[in-house]
């Protein structure tokens, strides 16, 4: 299990695009699972952990190349 802290939030975003699937240890916020490329929220999550997972996917979201399909 990879061990962050609360400020890579982009090593967090590259580690989730490259493994797609696993866990995760951020410091001071508890273990996190990230399944298809997404963050998931822990069970009985505090306002700070939902905070942090919602930050990380909408930067998984923006950071996703959208593939244009050119049909011939």
């Amino acid at each position: 299990m990879k061990k962050f802290t609360t400020t890579s939030v982009k090593q967090i975003v590259k580690y989730i695009k490259i493994f797609f699937e696993g866990s995760l240890e951020v410091a001071g916020l508890g273990t996190f699972n990230f399944e298809q490329g997404r963050l998931c929220y822990p069970k009985d999550a505090s306002q700070e952990q939902l905070g942090f997972v919602n930050n990380v996917n909408q930067l998984l979201k923006l950071k996703r190349p959208l593939a244009d399909w050119v049909s011939t």
